[in-house]
C-alpha cells in the first residue's frame, strides 16, 4: 500500500504516536560510520526548503561529498524555488531524484534507515522534533539557530545526543568570521585593558503591536503541517513593510518563534561566548531591568537584561548586558524599520544601551556605534564587533587599525565553513570544541532563559542550568503540543 499523509497519520493514531518518536536505531549505524570515514557520500535531507534551507543545500553542494536523498517542505512554491536556485551548484537530475515530502514524520518513517544527516531550516517550533527523531536513530542533525523553541527542548536534545552519540550542530551565521580569533587575541592580551563588562544589542525587534490582516493559505500549502505542534492559526500577509507570518515573521510570535533574542541572540552573543569562554559556565544571576510587550500572542517589544557571568580560567566575573527592541513611541512599521529583517533605521529608535552613549563621550567616538553587535568595554578602551562584519577600536586612531568588512566572496567561504565542519563531524572528525554541543547548548540555554524571564518581568533571578528560582519563569520552560506532534 502506498503510504500517503492521511494513512500515515491515521496509523500513528491507531498505533500510538509516541512509539515512533522513541525508536532508537543507533546500532545499525556502526558499519555506516566506517563507510563514511572511508569516503562514502553523506546521504542528506533538507527539512525546510525556504530561504535558509536553499542556502544550506547550496553550501553542502559547495563542500561536496554529499547525496541529496530527501527534501521536506509543506509549501510547494518554496520547493519549486529550490529546484531552480540550487541547480547552480547541484545537478538538476540529482535534485529531481531526491524524494520530496510534505511532512518530516513521513520522511523518517520511509527513509530513516537511508539517511546520514539532516539539515533543519524550519521555523523554530519545528526544530526539536525532527532533531530528536534524527538523533534517536543515530542520524546527525544540523539545526538552524536557535537550537530549539523552549528550554525543555534544549535539555532533551542535549540528553539524547549524549545518549546516542549522534552528531548535532547548530547553524550560526558569522560563527567562523575571520576576525574572531584576532578579537580573542586582543582581549586576552589586554589591548583595551581589563574587560569590565560586555554590551550585546540588536536593532531587529521581532514583535507586533497589533495583529495584521489575515490572508488565505498559500496555494497548495499544507498549513496544518506548517503549524505542527503549535496551535493552528490563520496566516497573515504583507502589511506596512512586514512580510507576513510565512515566510519570515513567525519570529515575532510566541507559538512559532523566539522573539528578538531568539532570532539574533545566537549571532550577537556568539562573540563574547567564543572569545571570553562564557560557554564554560552558567549565569549566576540575571537582572531583568525592562520588558515591554507587544500585542497578545507576540513576543516582547523590548528587553533589557544583565547576566552575571562567573569567573572562569583566565577571566574574572563579568556582567553581560543584553538590549533589544524599540524605544517608547516607536511602532513596528515601515515608518521606523525595513521589511524582511525589521531593522530599525535610526539608533535613537532602538533600545540602545544608554551606558554606551556615556562611553562614546568618554572615548571621544566620532562615528556613532551602530545599534547591532557587541561592545567589549575595558579599562583602556573598547572594541566593537558588528555581527559577522567588522571590528572597530576605541579610542579611534590607535595602534590597531579597524578591521573592514570582508568581501562578499570571503563571507560566503566563512559561512560555508560551519556546514563543512558539520559534514566532517558526520564523517568522524569532530572538529574544534566551539562547533559542538559543549558550546552550543550553553548559548541556547541563555536564549531560552531570556525568553522565560521576559514572562516573569522585572526582577533578580538565579539559574541552576535547567530552571530558575521563579515559578512564573519556569512555567514557560516548556509548552504543550498538538496531538500527533508530541515529543516523548
Amino acid at each position: 500500500m502506498k503510504l500517503n499523509r492521511r494513512t500515515f497519520i491515521n496509523g500513528m493514531a491507531a498505533g500510538g504516536a509516541l512509539s515512533l518518536f522513541n525508536i532508537g536505531c543507533v546500532a545499525f549505524g556502526q558499519g555506516r560510520k566506517a563507510q563514511l570515514a572511508s569516503g562514502a557520500k553523506v546521504r542528506i535531507a533538507i527539512i525546510g526548503c525556504g530561504d535558509w534551507g536553499r542556502t544550506l543545500l547550496t553550501r553542502a553542494g559547495i563542500v561536496g561529498g554529499c547525496e541529496v536523498v530527501a527534501l521536506c517542505e509543506p509549501d510547494p512554491a518554496a520547493l519549486k524555488k529550490l529546484y531552480k536556485n540550487c541547480a547552480k551548484v547541484w545537478n538538476a537530475d540529482a535534485l529531481a531524484a531526491a524524494k520530496s515530502f510534505v511532512d518530516y514524520r513521513e520522511m523518517f518513517a520511509q527513509l530513516g534507515d537511508n539517511l546520514d544527516a539532516v539539515f533543519i531550516a524550519t521555523p523554530n517550533h519545528h526544530h526539536a522534533l525532527p532533531a530528536l527523531m534524527a538523533v534517536r536513530r543515530g542520524i546527525a542533525a544540523y539545526v538552524e539557530k536557535p537550537m530549539a523553541h523552549t528550554m525543555e527542548e534544549v535539555l532533551l536534545i542535549e540528553r539524547e545526543a549524549k545518549r546516542t552519540g549522534a552528531v548535532v550542530r547548530v547553524g550560526n551565521k558569522g560563527h567562523n568570521i575571520s576576525h574572531r580569533p584576532l578579537l580573542a587575541k586582543y582581549l586576552k592580551e589586554g589591548v583595551i585593558g581589563d574587560v569590565t563588562e560586555v554590551f550585546s544589542f540588536s536593532d531587529r525587534p521581532n514583535t507586533m503591536f497589533r495583529r495584521p490582516h489575515t490572508i488565505p493559505v498559500p496555494k497548495g500549502m499544507d498549513w496544518d503541517v506548517w503549524c505542527g505542534g503549535s496551535p493552528v492559526c490563520e496566516p497573515y500577509g504583507e502589511e506596512d513593510g512586514r512580510v507576513g507570518l510565512h515566510p519570515h515573521d513567525w519570529h515575532s510570535w510566541i507559538d512559532y518563534g523566539n522573539g528578538s533574542i531568539g532570532n539574533m541572540g545566537t549571532h550577537v552573543l556568539d562573540a563574547p561566548f567564543q572569545t571570553m569562554d562564557m560557554w564554560k559556565v552558567k549565569p549566576s544571576k540575571i537582572v531583568v531591568r525592562d520588558v515591554k510587550w507587544g500585542c497578545p500572542g507576540a513576543w516582547n517589544a523590548r528587553g533589557t537584561m544583565d547576566f552575571t557571568i562567573p569567573a572562569r580560567d583566565g577571566w574574572g566575573e563579568i556582567v553581560l548586558h543584553w538590549n533589544d527592541g524599540v524605544a517608547d513611541g516607536v511602532d513596528i512599521s515601515s515608518k521606523f524599520m525595513t521589511g524582511w529583517y525589521n531593522r530599525v533605521y535610526k539608533r535613537e529608535h532602538t533600545n540602545f544601551p544608554p551606558e554606551l552613549l556615556e562611553l562614546e563621550r568618554k572615548w571621544g567616538v566620532k562615528t556613532p556605534i551602530p545599534a547591532f553587535g557587541t561592545v567589549f568595554v575595558g579599562t583602556k578602551g573598547m572594541i566593537y564587533e558588528e555581527f559577522h562584519r567588522t571590528l572597530r577600536f576605541f579610542p579611534e586612531g590607535g595602534k590597531i587599525a579597524d578591521i573592514p568588512v570582508p568581501a562578499k566572496d570571503v563571507l560566503n567561504i566563512e559561512e560555508t565553513k560551519i556546514v563543512a565542519e558539520f559534514l566532517d563531524a558526520v564523517r568522524g572528525n569532530p572538529g574544534p570544541v566551539n562547533t559542538g554541543l559543549d558550546f552550543s547548548i550553553p548559548l541556547a540555554k541563555m536564549l531560552m532563559l531570556a525568553n522565560m524571564l521576559a514572562f516573569a518581568g522585572k526582577g533578580t533571578y538565579h539559574f541552576d542550568g535547567e530552571k530558575t528560582d521563579n515559578a512564573a519563569a519556569n512555567a514557560h520552560a516548556s509548552h504543550p503540543y498538538r496531538k500527533g506532534w508530541e515529543i516523548a
